[in-house]
């Protein structure tokens, strides 16, 4: 399958990885030093499993259309990535958000109608340019957004599991971004304001009660909304941690990297929809704020 990654950071930089080692053609598209990192030496894996690939990779979404376009960008640059790459998003192209956050496949969907949401625990961070190590081998969720099926749903599916993804089909993949989100609102959320890995949240008896109680937050908000949920996002919580316990949180590497971070998609985005149904989220509100002041510092 022809697949291009928009955004070759530590996420997208694994799935290319993964695909390209798999047979498939994958271009990824991201950063000067990225590319020519990969250009000139390749890009390694390291981690669960250790091995070099030599995927194409362009500072540009090429002219010709692939069958799937993988966005795994920030959320805070779908938008501007979305409008670089449109012109090779042609009719029989697919885009799939892998992305953090609520929002990207709504975007997403003003550029074609062929879009798919998408959710993953795994856990990757990138070493140095060319160079990605894969902290946390969990699962991936894929389903046309916001519902329903698709034959070519089931195809990405079984490539990215010949890939070494474990990947599974959903025809609610809304309900799975949003049980994601909410888990990323524990384990971002806490995890960068203590600055520690994701298996010490598991681990001290201190932070269960709190966990428990920010997701709680999320779920009814979901809840308000009309989400239902094909898993209770306490028992995504749980089995994310347990799978990366070993990974830094991509908030808190944005944050040691002196990079704006996600916060607004996540705890941000369960404020704002609380706010759209007349409820509060004081947990999530406490936790971005902190995570903004934090990110101010580290800029």
């Amino acid at each position: 399958m022809k697949i291009y990654i928009l955004g070759a950071g530590s996420i997208g930089s694994l799935f290319g990885a993964l695909l390209a080692r798999a047979g498939n053609d994958v271009t990824l598209i991201g950063r000067e030093e990225q590319v020519r990192a990969i250009n000139e030496n390749g890009l390694h894996v390291s981690g669960f499993e250790e091995f070099t690939v030599h995927p194409k990779a362009s500072l540009y979404a090429p002219d010709e259309p692939p069958e799937l376009l993988v966005l795994s960008t920030k959320s805070y640059s779908t938008k501007a990535a979305l409008e670089c790459a449109r012109g090779c998003i042609g009719p029989g192209t697919w885009v799939l958000s892998i992305q953090n956050g609520l929002g990207n496949e709504e975007m997403a969907l003003k550029v074609t109608p062929n879009v798919m949401g998408g959710i993953t625990t795994n856990g990757a961070m990138l070493v140095e340019w060319g160079h990605v190590r894969w902290t946390g081998k969990g699962i991936t969720v894929i389903g046309r957004y916001p519902t329903g099926s698709d034959p070519f749903v089931g195809k990405v599916a079984e490539i990215f599991n010949a890939s070494g993804l474990e990947t599974h089909v959903t025809e609610n993949v809304n309900g799975w971004k949003w049980a994601k989100t909410i888990v990323n609102s524990v384990i971002n959320g806490l995890g960068t304001v203590l600055e520690v890995k994701n298996g010490f949240l598991k681990d001290d008896p201190y932070l269960e009660a709190i966990s428990v109680e920010i997701a709680r937050e999320g779920c009814t908000v979901a809840q308000r909304l009309g989400i239902e949920f094909e898993i209770h996002p306490l028992e995504l919580l749980w089995d994310t941690i347990e799978r990366t316990r070993e990974n830094y949180n991509s908030t808190l590497q944005d944050i040691r990297r002196g990079k704006r971070t996600e916060v607004d998609y996540i705890h941000g985005k369960i404020v704002e929809y609380a706010s759209s149904v007349g409820l509060e989220a004081p947990r999530n509100e406490l936790l971005w704020a902190l995570i903004k002041a934090k990110e101010g510092q580290s800029r």
